[in-house]
C-alpha cells in the first residue's frame, strides 16, 4: 500500500462491506472533507457496500475501539436498509445495532465508548430495553 492510499479491508461483522479509512495525504481527502463534517467520522455510500472512515480522526487520538464503533455503526445503517437521509431515530437505530454488532464479536472496549458516547450523542440515556427497537435485523 502506498502512502497515500486509503486503508482498505473487508468489516469482520458484514464481510461484504468494504472499510475505507481515508488520511489527508490520500488526494480524495479534501473531497471527502465535507461528508466527514456533515456525518461525523465515517459514513456509508449508499448502494455501495462501502464505508468510509476519516482517518485522521484516529491518528488524533481516537483508538482501534472507536474505529470499531464507527465501523458498526454504518455496518448496522447498511443491516437496516438507511439509504436515504438520516433521522435522529435512524442514528439511534444504528448505535443500537452497533452496540449488538460489539458484544456478539466481545468488543467490549468498544461497546464502552459507545455506551459514553449514547447519553451525549442522543440525549438520552443507554437502557437494554431500547435493543427491541432494532433487535429483529441482528439475529
Amino acid at each position: 500500500m502506498q502512502e497515500n492510499e486509503p486503508l482498505l479491508y473487508n468489516s469482520e461483522f458484514l464481510p461484504s462491506v468494504s472499510i475505507a479509512v481515508v488520511f489527508e495525504e490520500n488526494p480524495q481527502y479534501e473531497q471527502l472533507k465535507p461528508f466527514f463534517q456533515d456525518y461525523g467520522y465515517g459514513f456509508m455510500v449508499p448502494g455501495k457496500n462501502l464505508v468510509v472512515i476519516d482517518g485522521e480522526q484516529l491518528v488524533n487520538g481516537l483508538g482501534r475501539e472507536v474505529l470499531k464503533f464507527i465501523e458498526e455503526h454504518e455496518i448496522s445503517h447498511i443491516i437496516m436498509g438507511h439509504d436515504g437521509p438520516r433521522s435522529e431515530e435512524d442514528e439511534i437505530d444504528a448505535d443500537l445495532g452497533a452496540y449488538i454488532l460489539l458484544k456478539q464479536a466481545g468488543k467490549t472496549d468498544s461497546i464502552k465508548t459507545l455506551l459514553k458516547q449514547f447519553k451525549n450523542r442522543h440525549g438520552i440515556k443507554f437502557e437494554e430495553k431500547l435493543l427491541d427497537r432494532v433487535k429483529n435485523y441482528f439475529s
